[in-house]
């Protein structure tokens, strides 16, 4: 093609500058297996050369597959839902699938554009975080026609399947880990729990161990935070819990970004941690481990959750998987100095 010539480049192209014919070129895009292989490696020297890119719309017709999955993350700034996309990615990208990723912000609203938009461009299947979602996200869900899958949680009650881990049991397990390590005044640091059911399973199960050894629960012992969690944000609560009258002995901060920005005021100001104060984080970051005082968590597989979800969304689609499924990618407490 001429310099400066605009137009589209077509098979038609293709065709004509590799000498074979249109049926050829086509068949070996479409069906690469019964095309020998030197004509294959002609045809896709030619492709490089004058810059053809296959019409993915007009493809998805004929197949009824668009090759595309769509994602949703409430956030981008933590990294395990970045991890989380990441191990979506490196599932999909060898099935020669595309990631259509939308960020929600946590808000049923954007996530319910996000869906619709997935839906309009023909997505085979849909992944979502969590099981919050407005009534006509549900329905829409509900009627979509691949799979679909509410990633980072379990429960019984699911749209079609379900890839995460136990939130409830979580917190528990690490509250019942504080009140055992004879820790008096426990408080809790959780982000806003409407149209949040992981922070919302967090915070009951931490309710639940308290009141169950027999801890009184009050205003003062929980604390809520504006979703995103920020390390700034942890620098503010620490110093207004520290400034109480009362103060607490043990801090459980159910993200870990103001986790680690109430750990780095503390080893700023002299407070000694876990002397003054101990720390428990929620989602074990990588900087977690690396403080100079490595901070007791809960560790999350981010990216595991990504990949399996990813694998269940193929195995359905290639036909691998007859049925939905949940699947439990668990947690572990991460025992450190910090606690």
């Amino acid at each position: 093609m001429a310099q400066g010539d605009n137009r589209k480049v077509t098979l038609k192209d293709v065709s004509k500058a590799s000498g074979l014919s249109l049926i050829t070129v086509s068949r070996a895009l479409r069906q690469p297996e019964t095309v020998h292989a030197d004509t294959r490696a002609r045809i896709q020297r030619t492709i490089d050369e004058i810059g053809y890119i296959p019409n993915l719309t007009a493809r998805s017709l004929v197949s009824q597959r668009s090759d595309m999955i769509g994602v949703v993350v409430p956030i981008l700034a933590s990294s395990l839902f970045a991890d989380f996309a990441q191990g979506v990615s490196r599932v999909l990208e060898p099935e020669k699938q595309q990631m259509l990723l939308a960020v929600s912000d946590w808000s049923p609203q954007k996530e319910e554009e996000a869906v619709r938009t997935f839906i309009a461009r023909q997505a085979d299947a849909i992944i979502v975080t969590g099981f919050s979602h407005s009534d006509t996200t549900r329905k829409l869900l509900g009627k979509f026609s691949g799979p679909v899958v509410e990633a980072w949680n379990l429960r019984d009650s699911v749209i079609d399947s379900a890839v995460g881990f136990d939130n409830y049991a979580a917190a528990v397990e690490m509250t019942r880990y504080l009140i055992g390590r004879g820790y008096q005044d426990i408080v809790m640091v959780g982000g806003a729990s409407h149209h949040n059911d992981q922070a919302e399973d967090r915070t009951r199960g931490f309710v639940d161990a308290m009141r169950g050894a027999g801890r009184s629960v009050t205003q003062d012992t929980i604390v809520e935070f504006d979703n995103p969690a920020t390390i700034e944000g942890g620098v503010a609560l620490i110093q207004q819990l520290l400034g109480r009258k009362r103060k607490p002995d043990a801090i459980f901060f159910l993200a870990e970004l103001p986790a680690h920005g109430a750990m780095l005021w503390c080893m700023s100001n002299g407070v000694s941690v876990p002397g003054d104060v101990a720390i428990a984080g929620f989602g074990d970051l990588s900087l977690s481990a690396l403080l100079p005082v490595p901070m007791t968590t809960v560790q999350i597989k981010g990216r595991d959750i990504g990949e399996r979800s990813a694998s269940l969304v193929m195995d359905r689609l290639e036909g691998r998987a007859d049925s939905a499924a949940s699947h439990d990618i668990g947690y572990h407490l991460q025992i450190r100095e910090s606690t």
